[in-house]
């Protein structure tokens, strides 16, 4: 099992000020609004090879 975490190519400034804004506009916890943002920055593959002979 091989895992790839790499960074998105999008404006950082934009995901980070939506993190930090989206607990005052709605009633998410910012812990949650922080893993959102982890999630949408980060690309995160996870591949299971066979290794059959």
């Amino acid at each position: 099992m091989t895992i790839d975490i790499s960074l998105r190519e999008l404006p950082f400034l934009a995901i980070s000020a939506g993190a930090a804004v989206l607990p005052a506009w709605t009633d998410v916890p910012p812990a949650v609004s922080l893993l959102v943002a982890v999630l949408v920055a980060l690309q995160i593959r996870i591949r299971r090879q066979d290794q059959r002979a």
